[in-house]
This record gives structure tokens, C-alpha cells and sequence, in this order.
């Protein structure tokens, strides 16, 4: 346990020093100097109106002299952007932006490079790498923007042996060293991310056995933080599930976009909703992929003659609601749902749908599939939100 934990801290002190670009450089404000008022709304409006920013979104005043406009989304060739201005937004001093042609390093004031270079290195730090001596402030975004992250998940076994929470890991470094450290391998159809665009998030689970589960069930960025939602259950088995070590612990790797922003986990756990599966499997006459809620008869009534063309189930309407998902129609063998969980946070009801999804390795048979499934639930005027989650087929 002891060699464990040391190994802990080494993987931990790795991904420290690789997010803080080993910069140790400070600035400071010249004496005399009183910088001009920021022009706060200028640089608001600009966020609140920006493309490519759904992921991250974010404006830092430091030193009350400079403001930082970090963000990122899902542009292919212009995933991310981080800017130095003046006090106003005409005043662009700096910028470091994706391209099609690869990251982009430009000052027009010179003056600013190193300060602005160090900005870069240490992007998801709270003080950016600039040190005790200097103030970094965030700006509040009215009404951010909240969206739902991918989420992959990756196919790895069980680690085993050490009492951990969670694990960011964010480079290629930390990736090689969690592996080591953990004396456990990849599966063989596991690629390595690629860690210019990708990090990866792992949460652990230690029980007396090791069939028990934890699963990230969403993903979502306010542009601030990233709010990582997951929850864990216990499962009682007469025979180990992990047949490769006396004791391990369950766990869960997923590959999420690299936007480096403080991550808040949620466990759900306490929040989960009882549903009742009315039907299930591979075979929908319904082609189109689509997520449904059904109040009310005549249109479970649709739906089911669509989905069947029979006589539907009863449902009782005064107390029950039904949600549907239905992935539409696949020609591989190796998709379809995994598991759906339905569960409630501070402002919806949430409906997560793990699909299967074959990788490079997997060998599939060519069926045509059109996998669903159908429940009920207690009635409820709540918004209902679906999303879905990725996982490997084998």
C-alpha cells in the first residue's frame, strides 16, 4: 500500500509540473503606474456573442491592467483561443489560437510576449503561473451557456488495490505513468488519446468486492467549470468479477474534450429514479434515431403502433409518463444500448443511454439492428433531458 500511494504522489507531482509548464517567472505592476479602467461590458458582450466557445468561455482581469479571453468548442480547425487585451476589447495585445495549420503564437505588443507566454503554459492554473504578487479576477458571463460534453467511455480492466476517488490525467506523460504505476495493463484494443484535444477523467470505486459499478452518467460546461456527474452502486456476487488480484477496485475511464477547466464531480448517487422498463431490444419498426416523452394516450397510443404496430400496453397516464429511446437503425452487430439510468438534478429529470460502439479491434457481424427502449416513470411537468454515452462493444 505503501509503494501505492508513493506512486500516487509521483503520477499527481507529474501532472502538476506538466500543466504548470515548469514556469516560475513573475511581473510586476511599475510603480507610479495606475492602469485605465477595464471596459467590462465591452468584453461581455463580446463573450456572451462568441462562436466556438461552448465548451469553455472566460474572461480573466489580471492586475487590473490586462484581460484574458480564454475559450474552446467544437470547431474542427479553430478549437480553442486564448487572448490578451488592453483595457478595452480594440486593445488586442496577444493571442494563441488553433488553425488548420497548427497552434498560432502572435504579439503585437512585444512587451507582453513573456507575460502572455506564461498565460499559455499555465491556462488551467488559478493564478495562470503569474505568482502571489499579481491578481487574477474572473468576469461573471450573464447567463452562460450550458452544454452537454461527449463522453467516451475507454476500455480498460479493473485497478486494483489503492483507495483513490478520481484521476485527471491531461498528457501523454501522466497517461504512460498511470499504467505503470497501477501494474496493470490496457486492454488490447485501447488506443492511446490524443492528448492535444483529448484528457481523460477516471473515477474509482473501492468495495469489499469488485462487481460493484461507478459510471459517469453527464458532462457539462458552463464555460467555468466543468460539472462531471456520476454514480455508484454496489452489486453482491458469489464469485469475484476481477479474477486478477485478491481485492480491486471498480472503476470507470472516459475520454472528454481537453478544455482545462476546473472540474466539479456530482455524485448522484442519492438522486437516482426508479423506472420500469416496458419494453426493450433489437427489433423497432421505428427507423430514426429519436428520444420521446409521452403524457398522454393517444400519443403512446402513435407511438407504440409505430414501434409495433399492435395493441399498446396500458400506462396510466394520471400518475405514470413514458420516455423512449430509440437509436435508429444500425447494420453492425456490435451496437446497441448498454444500460439507461434515469435521474434527477437541481433543474430536469435526466435520461443517460450508454450505447455500444464497436472499435478498430472488434469483430461484428453485419446484423441490422434497431435497438430501444421504452419505460414509464411517476408523472412529472419537469423538463426531461437525454444524452448518451459512448462505450466500447467488447
Amino acid at each position: 500500500m505503501r509503494n501505492n500511494i508513493l506512486q500516487l504522489v509521483a503520477i499527481v507531482s507529474l501532472l502538476t509540473l506538466a500543466a504548470c509548464g515548469g514556469s516560475t517567472t513573475e511581473y510586476q505592476i511599475k510603480n507610479g503606474q495606475t492602469p485605465a479602467p477595464i471596459a467590462t461590458n465591452e468584453f461581455i458582450a463580446m463573450a456572451k456573442t462568441a462562436n466556438c466557445a461552448e465548451f469553455k468561455n472566460r474572461l480573466l482581469v489580471i492586475d487590473q491592467k490586462y484581460v484574458l479571453w480564454d475559450k474552446a468548442g467544437s470547431c474542427s480547425d479553430a478549437s480553442y483561443s486564448r487572448s490578451l487585451y488592453g483595457n478595452t476589447t480594440q486593445n488586442l495585445l496577444c493571442s494563441h489560437v488553433d488553425s488548420i495549420a497548427g497552434p498560432r503564437f502572435h504579439c503585437q505588443d512585444v512587451s507582453a510576449s513573456q507575460l502572455f507566454r506564461t498565460i499559455v503554459d499555465n491556462i488551467d492554473q488559478t493564478d495562470l503561473g503569474l505568482g502571489k504578487q499579481h491578481s487574477v479576477q474572473a468576469l461573471t458571463i450573464p447567463e452562460p451557456l450550458l452544454t452537454v460534453l461527449p463522453i467516451k467511455v475507454l476500455s480498460i480492466p479493473f485497478y486494483t488495490s489503492l483507495d483513490i476517488d478520481w484521476l485527471l490525467i491531461k498528457d501523454k506523460a501522466g497517461w504512460d505513468q498511470f499504467w505503470r504505476a497501477f501494474t496493470v495493463k490496457p486492454a488490447a484494443s485501447q488506443l492511446v488519446p490524443d492528448f492535444n484535444a483529448s484528457m481523460t477523467l477516471t473515477t474509482f470505486y473501492k468495495t469489499a468486492n469488485s462487481c460493484s459499478i461507478t459510471r459517469f452518467l453527464k458532462l457539462t460546461s458552463d464555460g467555468q467549470q466543468v460539472r462531471a456527474n456520476f454514480f455508484r452502486e454496489d452489486r453482491i456476487a458469489l464469485e469475484k468479477c476481477n479474477n486478477d488480484a485478491a481485492f480491486s477496485t471498480p472503476m470507470q475511464m472516459i475520454e472528454l474534450p481537453k478544455i482545462l477547466l476546473p472540474i466539479d464531480l456530482k455524485n448522484v448517487s442519492a438522486n437516482l429514479i426508479q423506472d420500469n422498463a416496458i419494453a426493450t431490444g433489437e427489433n423497432s419498426d421505428i427507423e430514426i434515431a429519436q428520444q420521446l416523452v409521452i403524457r398522454d394516450q393517444a400519443s403512446w397510443h402513435q407511438l407504440w403502433k409505430q414501434h409495433a404496430n399492435s395493441a399498446s400496453p396500458i400506462v396510466d397516464f394520471n400518475k405514470k409518463m413514458i420516455i423512449a429511446v430509440f437509436l435508429g437503425e444500425r447494420n453492425s452487430g456490435c451496437s446497441g444500448l448498454q444500460d439507461v439510468r434515469v435521474w434527477r438534478d437541481s433543474h430536469a429529470i435526466n435520461v443517460s443511454f450508454f450505447v455500444r460502439q464497436a472499435g478498430p479491434l472488434d469483430l461484428c457481424t453485419a446484423n441490422i439492428t434497431r435497438p430501444y427502449y421504452i419505460s414509464e416513470i411517476d408523472r412529472s411537468s419537469d423538463t426531461v433531458e437525454f444524452n448518451q454515452v459512448i462505450v466500447p462493444a467488447h
